[in-house]
């Protein structure tokens, strides 16, 4: 599966070097429906709608229910109303690209994931190994500039590789897995970026310096402790009181498909996590399914045909929760999975 992680990789870093245009998703006119100040700033028309197409590998939602989906893909942040209907909020869909400016004309290269910031959205643009903010219509870069690197600073002057997974703390900060880097990020409310956890390439529990990632990608803080799926080596961590554990897979970083006990499970590639009430989501994607740890038992929620309705995931990547359901964003379908809990 590692050979896999890097042709996903390869692929992104491809369409972005070469500006590669890909279809255009099927649309709809639309005419009635508007969003509802998703970030505080006027109302806007929904001219276009977009139906099965999509790749989502990030989802935020906001407190009237609408979801902020990155669509690495397609190279764009896409908006989804309460009621199902899709609009592209930043980018130029298909085309991929590095610029500022109005939403509508931005461009973004692979943006993976979006998570609330400073009153906007924050994205991590992968491919272009910085981190954008969408707010009042507006794309500006807070952190990175264009090119991969590893340097701790503000703003401009911070370097990533490879940005993906994010996840809000409690005090305005951003954790952000610089997966290329194979570290744990911070970025605080004035854009000072520093490095949270990890160090060289490997897979081992420690301290925040001593611990040891591989390509880690999807981020949860949750209860004041920070969640990481630590794609390859095959496990979930938790980042607690200065101290970094396996809590689920192999903590020798063991690729396997096994449900059971935590510890002894087997996950690959797992590439984001949601918690809800104690009970943690995962998105395997390497084993095409969504794995659910409770009680310390690994279990499997949903895999191929056991949705019943022909639907199947394939690659699942985001995950987000909404009213009783569990929405999976699968890249390789193209959809966004409803699972009622």
């Amino acid at each position: 599966m590692k050979k896999q992680w890097l042709i996903v990789l390869l692929t992104l870093a491809l369409a972005c070097a070469g500006n590669v245009v890909f279809a255009q998703a099927e649309t709809t006119p639309v005419t009635a429906e508007t969003t509802e100040n998703p970030d505080n700033t006027a109302n806007e028309t929904t001219d276009e709608v977009t139906r099965f197409v999509l790749a989502p590998s990030g989802i935020s939602k906001d407190s009237k229910g609408r979801m902020y989906i990155a669509d690495r893909t397609y190279h764009v942040v896409r908006l989804r109303t309460k009621n199902g209907v899709y609009k592209v909020l930043a980018g130029i869909e298909g085309k991929s690209g590095y610029k500022n400016g109005n939403a509508k004309s931005a461009l973004f290269c692979g943006p993976w994931d979006v998570v609330a910031y400073n009153g906007g959205w924050l994205i991590s643009d992968s491919g272009n190994h910085a981190l954008r903010l969408y707010k009042n219509g507006k794309v500006t870069t807070v952190a990175g500039n264009g090119k991969s690197g590893y340097k701790n600073a503000t703003g401009k002057k911070a370097q990533f590789n490879r940005p993906t997974g994010m996840a809000a703390g409690k005090n305005g900060e951003v954790y952000v897995s610089d997966t290329e880097n194979n570290v744990i990020r911070k970025i605080d409310k004035n854009g000072k970026v520093t490095t949270y956890a990890g160090g060289r390439a490997g897979c081992a529990d420690g301290t925040l310096k001593t611990a040891k990632f591989y390509e880690p990608t999807g981020l949860f803080y949750y209860k004041g402790a920070l969640y990481v799926a630590d794609s390859g080596n095959h496990r979930i961590c938790k980042i607690e009181n200065g101290k970094v554990t396996t809590v689920a897979g192999s903590d020798k970083g063991i690729e396997g498909d096994k449900n059971g006990s935590a510890l002894k499970a087997r996950l690959s590639n797992p590439q984001d996590i949601f918690l809800y009430k104690n009970v943690m989501y995962i998105s395997d994607t390497g084993n095409a399914c969504v794995r659910k740890l409770s009680k310390g038992r690994l279990t499997t929620l949903i895999t191929a045909f056991s949705m019943g309705d022909g639907r199947a995931p394939a690659e699942p990547v985001a995950l987000n929760r909404q009213g009783g359901s569990l929405y999976v964003g699968d890249i390789f379908t193209e959809e966004l999975l409803e699972i009622k809990l």
